[in-house]
This record gives structure tokens, C-alpha cells and sequence, in this order.
């Protein structure tokens, strides 16, 4: 009908995110008292067998050198977290000067790398490292798990935030299915609205310069650039909504002006004020895990 106004999505009074704020939070602590130790035991078990290989090959890590990276492309990721303190896969890229491959290790990187790695062995976990020795067995055993434990946490916060982002994918691509959105596979990129056809989504694609979890073509020609989200802390939901989702909302506004709608799928940890801040200073569309059913509404009646 001309002149007809198009479907907003839902907006939320202080009072209904505060209330859905504290769901998506007992939710969080429901799964996380569930999960208990179990995936912590589990990954542990798997790291320590292949570090014990690791200090076997390397005589302790008294022979550490780029042979030994090239051997094994998981002794890189042990000796990050041999180093004290451990070291992240960006700051080694940055240190490193650049992307580290397996051919690039063949080169003066990596025995550049190695250098750099061996000087930063952690002095009281390695003792006898420096020192120039053998490590006694109780030494070698009390590296050997300390080391495992650090490793364990790192990934297992990994494998939590891809299996929280895999949910939440399945949950929207379910419901966008549902509500009659056909996929458009193979999408890359989003140069022009119309690279994706009315009543179609895609999984992530890159949309004016910056990644979208998953773009949806309203029937009414709009776009929904949805992004899925999940905090495990208040601090957390900063840079997760405001500075990642608030940013990229920023940037998408200023290419397609209105014909663009940032959304927000929301689970585990946010702070009442980023949430308010979300919605009204950076015009993101919010969504919880939980009840899917106001995207429902709003996607099924875009038209």
C-alpha cells in the first residue's frame, strides 16, 4: 500500500531489557553449572599426552629449534603457553613480524622465531632451562601439567565461543527457514543490497568492508545484519556490542543509510547501560537467544 510506514523491529523499554537481561544471565549460569569439569578434564586429557611428546623430542625443550616447529606445528602453540607469561597467537603474529606458516618457517623466520620463543621460556616453571641441565623428574611433571592447565583454559574459552556461536547461527538460520527465508549459499560479499534477493539469508558474508554473522533480505528490500553475540562478563559486552556490533552499525549506516538494520542476538553476560546504550545511541536492534519469537514477528511481517 503506498505510503505505508515500514515494520520496525521491536523496541525495548529499560524495564523489559533489564528483565531479559537477568534471563539471558540465569541461562548462562544454568549451562555453566552443567558443564562443570567435565570439558575441562576432557581437553586437558587431550593436550597433556601431546605435550609429553613434545618435551620428549625436544630433550626437555633443551633442543627447541625451528627443526622442531617443522616437525610438529603443535609444538608453535605449546610454546606460547611455555613462555612466561603465555604468549597470544596475535602478539607471536605481531612479533614474528607477519603471518606464520609452515613454509615461512623454513626461512630466516624461523629461526628468528625460535629465538624469540626459547628467550621467552618461562624461568620458574623451566628452571633448568637457563640453567643448562636436566630437569629432575619432579620438575619435568610440575612443567608438564602446570603447562597443560594453562593450555586447557585457553582452549577450552576457544571451543565455548564456537560452540555458543554455532548455537545461536543454527537458532537464527532455524527460524528465518521457518518464517519462509530461503538460503542463498556461496555469498561472500554484499557490494549492493540487491546481491541478495528479497526473502533470502546468508551466513557470513562481508557487508560494506566489515563481516556480518548472518545478512537477511527483508521481503520489504531492507536488510537485516544480524550479528550473534555472546558475553561472559559485563566488561565483555563492550566490546562485543558496543564496540564491535555498535562500530560495524556505524559503518553500515553511513553506506546504506536506512535501507540497513543492525540486529543484535544476544546471550550470557551484558550490562543493563550497554544494552540501553546499544539501542539508543548506536540504533542496533536487539534479540535474545532465549525468545526468538519478536524476530519472528518482525521478519514475518517485513513486507
Amino acid at each position: 500500500m503506498p505510503g505505508r510506514r515500514p515494520t520496525a523491529p521491536p523496541v525495548w523499554t529499560r524495564k523489559e531489557l533489564d528483565r531479559e537481561r537477568e534471563t539471558a544471565l540465569q541461562g548462562f549460569i544454568r549451562e555453566r553449572g552443567k558443564e562443570g569439569t567435565r570439558l575441562y578434564v576432557e581437553t586437558l586429557g587431550k593436550i597433556e599426552p601431546a605435550l609429553r611428546e613434545i618435551f620428549k623430542e625436544t630433550e626437555d625443550l633443551r633442543c627447541f629449534d625451528e627443526h622442531s616447529l617443522l616437525k610438529d606445528p603443535s609444538v608453535l602453540d605449546a610454546a606460547r603457553y611455555l613462555a612466561g607469561p603465555p604468549i597470544s597467537e596475535d602478539d607471536l603474529k605481531t612479533l614474528a613480524g607477519g603471518a606464520i606458516s609452515r613454509r615461512s618457517l623454513v626461512g630466516p623466520l624461523g629461526a628468528r622465531l625460535t629465538g624469540l620463543l626459547t628467550s621467552c621460556l618461562d624461568p620458574v616453571r623451566l628452571p633448568w632451562v637457563s640453567e643448562g641441565r636436566s630437569p629432575s623428574p619432579h620438575e619435568r611433571e610440575t612443567a608438564i601439567m602446570w603447562t597443560a592447565g594453562l593450555w586447557a583454559v585457553e582452549r577450552l574459552r576457544t571451543i565455548r565461543r564456537t560452540e555458543s556461536s554455532k548455537r545461536q547461527e543454527a537458532a537464527v538460520e532455524s527460524l528465518l527457514t521457518l518464517s519462509g527465508y530461503t538460503l542463498q549459499a556461496n555469498l561472500r560479499r554484499i557490494q549492493s543490497l540487491d546481491d541478495l534477493r528479497r526473502g533470502s539469508f546468508g551466513r557470513e558474508a562481508l557487508l560494506a568492508g566489515s563481516k556480518c554473522d548472518r545478512p537477511v533480505r527483508l521481503f520489504d528490500g531492507r536488510l537485516l545484519a544480524l550479528e550473534c553475540k555472546v558475553s561472559n562478563s559485563p566488561l565483555n559486552s563492550v566490546k562485543r556490542l558496543i564496540r564491535e556490533t555498535g562500530g560495524k552499525s556505524r559503518q553500515w549506516g553511513e553506506e546504506f543509510g536506512r535501507k540497513v538494520i543492525t540486529g543484535a542476538v544476544l546471550a550470557g553476560v551484558f550490562n543493563l547501560v550497554h544494552l540501553v546504550s546499544a539501542q539508543e545511541d548506536h540504533k542496533i536492534s536487539v534479540f535474545w537467544e532465549h525468545d526468538l519469537m519478536p524476530m519472528k514477528r518482525f521478519v514475518s511481517r517485513a513486507r
